[in-house]
């Protein structure tokens, strides 16, 4: 990898990251995850994976009504969907 490239990578958030996985999936399609493969998401997509707004999702993390982890404390919130599912099957 160039020094440029990897100082680019560097400075680009988690938002702009998987961002730029979304544009780049089209061109790598042997790297697709497959649809019901256990992931991580950040709270965009889960909440649309979960079909509600980012607000009612973080409103749920505050009140500690739906499964999360943080890398830190306060940090950024990441949902495992095996996690997510078995929360909506009861009855989340």
């Amino acid at each position: 990898m160039s020094p440029l490239a990897r100082v680019l990578l560097d400075e680009l958030g988690d938002d702009d990251l998987a961002e730029l996985a979304r544009r780049l999936q089209p061109f790598l399609p042997g790297l697709a995850a497959a649809p019901d493969e256990d992931r991580w998401m950040d709270a965009r997509a889960a909440a649309e994976y979960l079909g509600m707004s980012v607000t009612a999702l973080h409103k749920l993390t505050a009140k500690r009504a739906i499964p999360f982890h943080q890398d830190v404390a306060g940090g950024k919130c990441w949902f495992l969907r095996s996690e997510l599912d078995q929360w909506r099957h009861r009855g989340g």
